[in-house]
């Protein structure tokens, strides 16, 4: 069985979505959408593996507080914030709530990927870690 990767893209609009579920799935990746926070929270389980990008505003659950969600869960899945109305004051707030990057829209794809694919690496090596422990 080989592990494929599954990058969970979280944001309440449809063309991000849509646009970021065909460039991850053309890099190869298994990709599934949330329109929303609470729809991830809701699938999510904690031996889950692979990379969240979320949307930091969002209605209802925000990036941050699913960031604070996903902690009490203890779901350790690299997150990357993404967002069109950011500053350094929010993202800082983002990382130090253990975001693993953070994005302003409009960004190049190919410097998510390269921030995906360094998440997903640190998750093996974390997830290496504790297993042989």
């Amino acid at each position: 069985m080989t592990y494929e990767p599954t990058i969970h893209v979280i944001d309440d609009d449809p063309a991000i979505l849509a646009s970021l579920s065909l460039l991850l799935t053309a890099e190869g990746y298994a990709v599934h959408t949330h329109q929303s926070a609470q729809t991830f929270l809701d699938t999510i389980r904690q031996s889950d593996s692979g990379c969240v990008v979320t949307d930091i505003h969002m209605p209802e659950i925000n990036g941050l507080d699913l960031l604070a969600a996903m902690n009490e869960r203890r779901v350790s899945m690299p997150v990357i914030m993404i967002t069109g109305q950011g500053n350094a004051q929010l993202a800082v707030a983002a990382m130090l709530q253990g975001a693993f990057d953070f994005f302003h829209k409009p960004f190049k794809a190919d410097i998510l990927l390269s921030s995906i694919c360094r998440a997903l690496m640190c998750e093996d090596e974390s997830k290496n870690e504790f297993s042989s422990a």
